[in-house]
C-alpha cells in the first residue's frame, strides 16, 4: 500500500471525532456552531457514525481523491445539521449523521457504477465473485437504511426520539446531488 493509497482525511475526521466525544465540550450557541457534525449524544452514536463513515469515508476518499474529499467531509455535515433549522424543516441536532447518509447517497450510486462494471468483465475467480457479492451486500444495507430515512422522514415510519431524520434525510440528497454533479463533469465512470 503506497501513502497516497491511505484515507488520511477519513482517518483525521475520525480522530477529531474522537477527541470531541472524550472531550465532550459543553453544548453552547458557539460550540455548537462549530463543533455540532463531530459532537455525539453518547458513545453509541458515535461508534454507529464511525463505522459507517470509515467504511463510507474510504471508499469515497478514494474515489475522489484527498482534497476534493477533505473540502466535501468538512462542508457538507454542516450544511445536513443547519439547513433544516434555516429553512424550518428540522431542529438542531449533533453527530456525523449527515455526514454519513451524505456519503451514503453518493456510494450507491457509485457501488451500482462499479458493480455493473465487474459483471460486464466478469471473470469467474473466486475474487470476483467474493467482491461482486460484497458490493452486493453493501448495497441492500444502503438502500434499506435510505428506505427507512425516506420512510421516517415521509411520516410513513414514526421518527425516533433523538434521531435527526431532516438531518439524514438532508445529508442522503446532498449525496445524490455530489454524485450526480460529479458525473456531469467527470463522466460516469469517474464520479
Amino acid at each position: 500500500m503506497a501513502i497516497n493509497d491511505i484515507p488520511w482525511v477519513t482517518i483525521i475526521l475520525t480522530l477529531v471525532m474522537g477527541a470531541t466525544h472524550l472531550v465532550s465540550p459543553t453544548i453552547t450557541p458557539l460550540s455548537y456552531t462549530i463543533l455540532a457534525p463531530w459532537m455525539h449524544a453518547g458513545f453509541n452514536h458515535l461508534w454507529q457514525n464511525l463505522l459507517v463513515f470509515v467504511l463510507l469515508g474510504t471508499l469515497v476518499e478514494r474515489r475522489v481523491g484527498l482534497v476534493t474529499f477533505l473540502l466535501f467531509a468538512v462542508l457538507i455535515p454542516y450544511l445536513a445539521l443547519h439547513l433544516p433549522v434555516v429553512f424550518e424543516y428540522g431542529g438542531p441536532s449533533r453527530g456525523a449523521s449527515g455526514l454519513t447518509m451524505t456519503l451514503t447517497g453518493y456510494a450507491i450510486p457509485a457501488l451500482v457504477v462499479d458493480l455493473a462494471e465487474r459483471i460486464e468483465s466478469f471473470e469467474a475467480d473466486a475474487r470476483d465473485v467474493a467482491l461482486g457479492i460484497g458490493i452486493l451486500l453493501v448495497l441492500i444495507y444502503l438502500s434499506l437504511d435510505v428506505w427507512v430515512t425516506v420512510q421516517r422522514f415521509a411520516g410513513i415510519q414514526s421518527r425516533p426520539d433523538g434521531v435527526a431524520v431532516s438531518a439524514h434525510a438532508t445529508g442522503l440528497v446532498l449525496g445524490v446531488l455530489w454524485f450526480g454533479w460529479r458525473v456531469l463533469r467527470h463522466d460516469l465512470d469517474n464520479a
